[in-house]
């Protein structure tokens, strides 16, 4: 690609700074951020607390699920029913 040539010709058309109009400006609402103190209480630690232990707790029992199909170790009750 070839770079452009400008002459001084063309820089001194150009309109001064203090003639443009003046740029709109946009109105922001103001609209209070919760603090980090505030968004971090000891509530809303004990829920995530409480669903990270739930969590763990689901994954634990699909793996025990899992190796007791694999090894049949039986610890959710045998494949089939029972012969009378």
């Amino acid at each position: 690609m070839s770079a452009k040539k400008y002459s001084p010709s063309a820089k001194s058309k150009a309109v001064p700074v203090s003639a443009r109009a003046p740029a709109p400006t946009i109105a922001v609402p103001a609209v209070p951020l919760p603090a980090t103190a505030e968004a971090d209480t000891p509530q809303r630690r004990l829920i995530a607390r409480i669903v990270l232990a739930a969590l763990w707790l689901y994954v634990a029992a699909l793996w025990l699920l899992a190796l007791d199909q694999w090894f049949n170790w039986g610890i959710f009750g045998p494949k089939t029913p029972p012969i009378p």
